[in-house]
């Protein structure tokens, strides 16, 4: 019902999306999608810590990161980072399961994206967990459950 693209990246619980995606909806899993000017990366799953197929090492999500840095280069940057997981330090938990990833956070200091959306760190996992915070110029906004921002 949206006048526009509806956009995700698959969850850690996300496998059979694979196979079955949502319906009317664009995966820009390891894309940089540009719609009307606007440039966002999406960089989906979480931490590994069990077996499947939406999980990543730091090291792997790293790649998925460099596979990238031509588009990044040639399309000046990105104004939205759209992933599953948090930045490590910002929000999340020292479990490995909730741990965000360092490149994540990288990527902030690097391309000063306006917004950082994520989800996995649910909000009632605690009265703390912040739905919106600040790092730099990035408004982070923790998107489990709904979250609606105009940009």
């Amino acid at each position: 019902m949206a006048r526009c693209p509806l956009l995700y990246v698959r969850g850690n619980h996300d496998d059979s999306f694979a196979s079955r995606p949502p319906e009317g909806c664009v995966c820009i899993e390891d894309r940089l999608y540009n719609y009307q000017g606007v440039r966002i990366l999406g960089l989906g799953g979480s931490h590994r810590y069990r077996e499947g197929n939406n999980m990543y090492t730091e090291g792997q999500m790293a790649r998925r990161i460099r596979r990238q840095r031509w588009k990044l280069w040639k399309n000046g940057g990105f104004d939205i980072l759209l992933t599953h997981a948090p930045a490590r330090h910002i929000n999340d938990f020292d479990t490995i399961s909730h741990q965000g990833f360092q490149c994540f956070t990288q990527l902030l200091d690097k391309y000063h994206p306006k917004y950082f959306v994520h989800g996995h760190i649910h909000l009632n996992y605690g009265l703390e967990i912040p739905r919106e915070t600040a790092y730099g110029a990035t408004t982070i906004l923790n998107a489990y459950g709904k979250c609606i921002f105009e940009y």
